[in-house]
């Protein structure tokens, strides 16, 4: 990941970057799991990543994707990355589901773990992209509207895991 720029000191890029670890933790727990066949532990860190990821994505759809997509020579990439985000969200929830109804052995591993390698991809692009050109071409007010999404994501759930912000930029 990206250290060469600063852009992990804005709030909401450091939270952002915060999650990405989180998030590629979860995805080597849930790999390590399948790769053991211990599809009961697969699915409970599954169940983790997804709690991580809806707040990560609430975060940047409401956000930071919509601001950058403002600009022109990133609309296609922002289209890109909400893609990648439904096509991933799309993935896990079909897991989950398959977890709640048959059980974790039900659960195409395979497709999930495929998915992992465009999420981890994704969040190079991000890491190396997207968040350094947001921390040139957004503003103050970019930035606590974003503050803002995550401070009603937890008004709403309460016991997300993620980051909870109240301070300044």
């Amino acid at each position: 990941m990206c250290s060469y720029c600063g852009c992990r000191a804005i709030t909401p890029i450091g939270d952002l970057t915060a999650e990405h670890v989180t998030i590629q933790n979860l995805c080597g727990e849930v790999r390590r799991a399948v790769s053991a066949g211990d599809h009961a532990t697969a699915a409970a860190r599954l169940s983790e990543l997804a709690d991580v990821v809806h707040e990560h994505d609430a975060v940047e759809e409401q956000s930071i994707y919509p601001a950058m997509g403002r600009i022109p020579e990133f609309g296609d990439k922002v289209g890109t990355l909400f893609d990648e985000h439904d096509e991933l969200d799309a993935v896990i929830d079909e897991a989950l589901a398959t977890v709640a109804s048959d059980g974790p052995a039900a659960v195409r591993w395979d497709a999930l773990l495929a998915v992992f390698e465009v999420l981890l991809e994704h969040i190079q692009h991000e890491e190396n992209g997207l968040f350094p050109a947001a921390a040139i071409a957004l503003d103050t007010p970019d930035w606590e509207h974003a503050m803002r999404v995550r401070e009603e994501y937890h008004r709403i759930h309460p016991d997300a895991p993620g980051p909870q912000h109240t301070d300044a930029l």
